[in-house]
């Protein structure tokens, strides 16, 4: 009996560290989002969707960020879809297992772009049958689909962006505080960003990382999961849990010099070495 009620007690232990890294990240996007408004995609037509039960198409129109109301909605998703605009898989940002059409070539043959869609907003001094999406690198309008005239342009999801030729942002695997963009390395610092500061979107990591906090090397799935039986062994170091979301301009600040990373759900600045 005895032995029976040691194995269950190490099966539920073993149970709760396999998912640490996940309830963290799921408590940062829970509070993060906890009073917005969850917008849905039409998976039959990449350019609309759903806020407050009202559907919305999203046009090829941008605004810049002086022009962004009350932050009302997420959408929070990696889009991947086909040639015709159709979803055909969607994943959290803060969760998507891939990055590139070469992740889900073999299992999504037809995918031909992936689109990252954020948060979405009022418009400034605009009406209530206008918002503004946060998606593929612009802030670009929505009115409500009874609207939509032959004059309208719709967004146009096929364009690549400037971003994407400037050179997409990694984590440096030998220093988990640090963002690498082709020959720059940029130290991400703990001095925050308001968000009235952030300019416009330049790339997205949409991952978490754990990692020891004197070497910053990021700790193996395997220690993770390891319990330290004796509190003296790897797992008992100092850790860091990052969840990093999207790189943004700083209003009056040269992307060059320095950006805004979202960490654990603030603005950070990132400086360029």
């Amino acid at each position: 009996m005895i032995k029976k009620m040691i194995l269950l007690v190490v099966a539920i232990l073993l149970m709760g560290a396999s998912m640490t890294g996940c309830s963290v990240l799921e408590k940062g996007i829970d509070e993060y989002s906890k009073d917005k408004e969850e917008c849905v995609l039409n998976t039959d037509n990449v350019t609309q969707f759903t806020y407050k039960g009202d559907s919305f198409t999203i046009l090829d129109d941008t605004l810049s960020n002086s022009e962004l109301g009350e932050w009302v909605g997420y959408i929070r998703k990696l889009a991947v879809i086909d040639s015709n605009g159709k979803i055909l898989l969607q994943q959290d940002t803060e969760k998507a297992t891939f990055k590139t059409l070469a992740d889900i070539a073999d299992s999504k043959p037809d995918a031909a772009y992936i689109i990252p869609f954020l948060n979405v907003y009022t418009v400034k001094d605009g009406n209530t049958q206008e918002l503004i999406v946060d998606v593929n690198g612009g802030y670009h309008k929505a009115i409500l689909n009874r609207f939509v005239t032959d004059k309208d342009t719709i967004f146009r999801y096929n364009q690549k962006t400037e971003a994407t030729a400037e050179g997409e942002f990694t984590i440096n695997t030998q220093n988990c505080t640090q963002l690498l963009c082709g020959d720059k390395v940029y130290q991400i610092t703990d001095e925050t960003v308001p968000y009235e500061n952030i300019g416009e979107y330049i790339d997205i990591i949409a991952e978490s990382y754990t990692f020891d906090n004197d070497t910053k090397l990021q700790i193996p799935k395997e220690e993770l999961y390891h319990i330290d039986w004796s509190g003296k062994e790897k797992s008992s170091q100092k850790r860091e849990q990052w969840t990093i979301g999207g790189i943004y301009e700083i209003l009056d600040k040269d992307r060059t010099d320095s950006v805004a990373v979202e960490v654990n759900s603030e603005y950070r600045v990132a400086k360029c070495q």
